[in-house]
């Protein structure tokens, strides 16, 4: 069957330039270090002082002076040792060393170290040791790693395990972020009942509002599901009222499209939102709506068709760029692509943007999954990647290059 004409719908590119284009005014919040995982900061990280902040040992060994290792082996007398966290007891002299361990810092007069592993014959308070040496030796020099002053993290850098290491290392136990967007779930639809619930024979349960709300967890936002409206306008608007002054983003699933019981863009209408986005060139997903609340300073609203795969698949393509940006980001932060071949071969595309669930395998090919349509969850359950294909793209060979989008994990 042909599709109808989708001549006059936006394309996905130009969705993006309009969500892209609309300011976005993110919180900024003190939060404990610990606490910051993932986060955006809204500060630069600057160091407090050298680093290393003195000569430091790099090696388990001893501290000597170049000036004293005079032919293949010699001789020194070990006049100390010196640990991690321990200052040298004093200056090393003519045919002195110390012992030394990794990280210790250096004693004035050394300039080199040599590793334990040469040593020979340690004999009270002598060692004897065989090796080439040259100054600096196995040394780090203070200041080598970065001088006091320099920029370590700058802001909008994302709090990952090794950024926190940074930041603890300079003394940042508290620091200033950009706090994670605060986005409601609110699914509609007479069909739906709770999880814990057993549906009756029309009815299901609704699994949109989990799996939004664990999605757009997994793209880093404050989400809570507000459960779900009746299709009938005035519950839509109390529901919708009832949670959109507490919210950066509200997210709505379902009653987007053309039918009967479809009421909530013509609800959003009423209440005063800005309707930038209504209907997209995207299969699935052709019901989206992109909105900006007039009532709530900063609000932004999303509409998602009901169909699951639909709802997913512009969650990850078109609300996560919104979403980025609301968390000290950029669009492009919220996209992992990955381009390669083909392990089956695929019929021409229509005229719309078209997203397929898949498989990215650990060789780096592409297999696209065989599904029933946009409801088919189990088939969605499955796969680690959305293979997007153009509008009109020909029909493609095993092998061909492919791209697909990630699914956050």
């Amino acid at each position: 069957m042909s599709e109808p004409d989708v001549s006059n719908l936006l394309t996905v590119a130009q969705a993006i330039e309009i969500i892209d284009s609309v300011p976005v005014s993110p919180r900024i919040i003190s939060q404990s270090l610990l606490n910051s995982a993932g986060l955006r900061l809204a500060q630069d990280i600057i160091a407090d002082r050298d680093y290393p902040p003195f000569d430091k040992s790099l090696m388990d060994g001893f501290a000597i002076r170049v000036a004293d290792a005079i032919g293949d082996a010699f001789t020194l007398r070990v006049v100390g040792e010196i640990a991690a966290g321990k200052s040298p007891s004093r200056t090393i002299g003519a045919g002195e060393c110390m012992s030394i361990y990794t990280g210790a810092p250096m004693p004035d007069g050394a300039d080199s170290v040599v590793p334990v592993e040469f040593a020979e014959n340690r004999s009270g308070d002598s060692v004897t040791l065989r090796a080439a040496v040259r100054a600096g030796q196995n040394i780090a020099r203070r200041g080598a790693d970065c001088p006091a002053g320099k920029v370590l993290l700058t802001k909008g850098s994302r709090l990952t395990p090794a950024a926190i290491a940074v930041a603890a290392s300079v003394g940042a136990a508290e620091v200033q972020v950009f706090a994670p967007p605060r986005v409601v779930v609110l699914s509609s639809g007479d069909e739906l009942v709770p999880i814990d619930q057993s549906p009756l024979t029309a009815q299901i349960r609704n699994s949109n509002g989990p799996m939004l709300v664990t999605l757009l967890q997994r793209l880093g936002c404050d989400a809570r599901d507000a459960g779900w409206a009746q299709d009938e306008p005035a519950a839509i608007r109390a529901a919708i009222q009832s949670v959109i002054d507490d919210t950066d983003v509200l997210v709505l699933s379902g009653g987007m499209s053309m039918g009967e019981y479809d009421f909530i863009p013509r609800v959003l209408k009423e209440m005063g939102v800005d309707l930038r986005i209504t209907k997209l060139k995207i299969k699935p997903g052709k019901p989206f709506v992109f909105g900006t609340s007039p009532q709530a300073a900063g609000t932004f609203v999303f509409g998602l068709p009901g169909n699951p795969v639909s709802g997913f698949a512009c969650t990850i393509r078109l609300c996560s760029r919104l979403l980025a940006r609301v968390a000290g980001g950029s669009g492009c932060d919220a996209e992992s692509w990955i381009h390669g071949p083909l392990t089956e071969a695929l019929p021409a595309n229509g005229p719309r943007e078209f997203y397929q669930p898949a498989i990215l395998n650990r060789d780096g090919s592409i297999t696209p999954l065989q599904w029933k349509g946009s409801a088919d969850i189990y088939t969605l359950a499955r796969a680690n990647a959305l293979l997007v294909r153009a509008e009109n793209e020909p029909p493609q060979n095993v092998g061909t290059n492919a791209r697909v989008l990630l699914i956050p994990t």
